[in-house]
């Protein structure tokens, strides 16, 4: 049977009952009310510190991210650059300036690469020679007559200097012709490199980068974040400035408007550190000197040397506006709390004494709150399911991304070389006009088939690289599980473990101890440890005619067993170790590898073996090579269908 609710009483009624009670009650009450009068004197203040404390925790989170991203958007675009410059001077090379065929490159170069303002041959003497203006709807080839001397600009005094296989790297300004900075404004980064042929320099290869769509984006990159990004450079002028007025200030005839000029004390920070965080009454700040590395260069970029006078320091900004307003928010969210608590407490103390009927209120309302956090945890789960999602779609487009970057490259040099070979039919075909010659047609012959085996071989690299990636996404629902010898099976693996070579250089020592049953998928383990056994013949003797290779696989326990390869040959590197796994991680970009192999590798021992696979330091006993460890169940897990 339902209790009657008792009718709420009116608060001087209230009062007077509680000046009637006596004086222990009253102290009782007292006692209850003192927790809530602390908790308000003491804990507020030190609740209204740490909440604005964590409300600007995530701009600063956000803040240090964007440094990152920042920092990294600026080296992968040097990198791009660099190597376009090394593989245009390398084309450019076997040519002459004066020649159809240079003229051609630099224009079907400067079609292909999009990103670039200009894309010069300048001789020795200064003089440009090919010249590719790359502004308005097409790239255009600027005839002789309008060509420039450039012996007066620093970068071709330095760069025709440079010994071969070097690039200079000019500092970040506005572009100047004939003398007068360009309307509208256009920051420029200039790349070269000096041509040799037969060991004498035969100019420089230039390039001029247009950064303004880069300095866009890093402001925009800020905006997203009510952020702001600038730069500045080694003479303490900014680049992207706090005020627009400040920019590029020493070509604009503002030679006084420095960092110095406009924030004295984060100047004397920033020259100072090469990292560092800084605060004024402009808001906080977190800058960091670029540091342009040869960390993760293609083969091609690694036996080149750069010398730099590009010296950049990137700030990243949070408002003091900004700050406020993430202050202030804190601190309404608190004094809403407050209020909860003084609310809810004078509740609770002002009606401690009422029946059981307000007891049975009190539950009702713990009733609905675990509802609705029964609902909130719903929800968090849904939020959760749907960000996995999001990071696999994610990891899908790192892979894609990466599939893209490695077939650009052989793809971008066969489409060249067959560009080339158009050019040169078009030449034979005036020639037979004119009339042909033998040599006319042997060197048509000898430079047509020079393009086409470049044209053919990036062709089947691209092939291999497609061919590699589809491993990595093979359908993995055909492959068979079933019961069989460990020492058996890994003998399959590759021909040669049946039967070594005897006049192999490389010497194979197996240890298979025998009687391992499994159960579980023999095609993945066999390419598991030909994967293992090939990358060690391709990668651990080079410039060694002589080694050796230990494969090892023993019982782990009742339910798993070990399977290690061994080499005595030159290790690997400290620096590489974190990423040989990782998709298109290779050293031997030049010797036609794709960085696939191990990642596949290490899919298959994780995704379909159960396992895991680890890099061991020095094999024991064997000199200082490197030694995979394959750590496998005897009962393979069920996939899901």
């Amino acid at each position: 049977m339902s209790r009657i609710p008792r009718p709420a009483l009116p608060a001087a009624q209230v009062l007077a009952q509680f000046r009637a009670l006596p004086p222990a009650v009253r102290r009782r009450f007292l006692l209850l009310l003192a927790p809530w009068v602390a908790a308000v004197l003491v804990g507020f203040p030190w609740l209204w510190n740490e909440l604005d404390q964590t409300a600007r925790a995530p701009l600063l989170r956000t803040r240090d991210s964007i440094l990152f991203e920042t920092l990294d958007i600026l080296q992968r675009t040097l990198g791009s650059v660099r190597q376009d410059v090394v593989l245009l001077a390398d084309l450019a090379a076997p040519l002459r300036p004066e020649s159809d065929a240079a003229s051609q490159l630099f224009l079907t170069f400067a079609r292909s690469a999009g990103a670039y303002d200009q894309v010069r041959w300048i001789d020795t003497q200064g003089q440009e020679r090919v010249r590719v203006n790359t502004r308005g709807a097409a790239p255009r080839l600027v005839p002789q007559a309008e060509l420039q001397n450039k012996a007066d600009r620093p970068y071709f005094r330095l760069g025709i200097e440079l010994p071969a296989d070097t690039l200079y790297l000019s500092p970040l300004d506005l572009n100047v012709e004939n003398g007068v900075v360009e309307r509208p404004h256009e920051p420029t980064l200039r790349m070269v490199t000096p041509v040799h042929r037969d060991g004498t320099v035969q100019g420089l290869v230039a390039i001029n980068y247009r950064a303004a769509r880069l300095l866009d984006r890093l402001t925009q990159l800020g905006k997203r974040h009510q952020l702001n990004v600038y730069l500045a450079n080694s003479a303490g002028y900014w680049l992207q400035a706090p005020r627009a007025q400040d920019s590029w200030a020493w070509q604009l005839g503002r030679p006084e408007r420095t960092v110095a000029y406009s924030h004295p004390a984060l100047w004397q920070a920033m020259a100072v550190e090469p990292r560092g965080q800084f605060s004024d009454a402009t808001g906080d700040w977190l800058f960091a000197r670029l540091q342009i590395s040869q960390a993760g260069a293609s083969a091609s970029e690694e036996r080149t040397r750069l010398v730099s006078d590009l010296d950049l320091r990137v700030a990243v900004q949070i408002p003091a506006e900004a700050a406020l307003e993430a202050g202030w928010r804190a601190r309404i969210v608190l004094l809403a709390v407050l209020a909860c608590v003084l609310y809810f407490g004078l509740r609770l103390t002002w009606h401690g004494a009422r029946t059981l009927i307000e007891e049975e209120r009190q539950s009702d309302e713990l009733r609905r709150t675990n509802a609705a956090l029964q609902e909130a945890n719903e929800n968090l789960r849904t939020v959760q399911a749907d960000l996995a999602r999001a990071e696999r779609l994610s990891s899908l487009g790192l892979m894609v991304a990466g599939v893209a970057h490695e077939l650009n490259t052989p793809l971008g040099s066969a489409g060249l070389s067959l560009s080339t070979v158009q050019q040169q039919l078009r030449q034979l075909q005036e020639q037979l006009d004119v009339g042909l010659r033998k040599s006319d047609l042997e060197r048509f012959l000898v430079q047509a088939r020079a393009a086409l085996e470049l044209s053919d071989a990036s062709i089947r690299r691209a092939a291999g690289i497609v061919q590699r990636f589809k491993q990595v996404a093979v359908d993995r629902t055909t492959l068979e599980r079933r019961s069989f010898d460990l020492a058996e099976t890994l003998r399959d693996a590759d021909p040669r473990l049946r039967k070594w070579p005897a006049h192999h250089p490389i010497a194979l020592h197996l240890d298979l101890q025998p009687g391992l049953a499994m159960n579980s998928y023999p095609g993945p383990l066999e390419q598991v440890v030909s994967n293992l056994l090939g990358n060690a013949l391709t990668h651990a003797f080079e410039g060694r005619g002589h080694g050796q290779i230990a494969i090892q696989a023993t019982a782990d326990g009742p339910e798993h067993v070990v399977i290690r390869v061994s080499d005595d040959g030159t290790g690997i590197p400290a620096e590489n170790r974190a990423r040989i796994f990782d998709p298109f991680f290779t050293t031997h970009r030049r010797g036609g590898g794709t960085g696939l192999g191990l990642h596949i590798t290490h899919q298959l021992v994780t995704e379909m073996l159960g396992g895991r696979i680890t890099l061991e330091g020095p094999s024991g006993g064997m000199g200082s090579g490197a030694t995979f460890v394959v750590r496998v169940p005897r009962e393979a897990p069920q996939r899901p269908a």
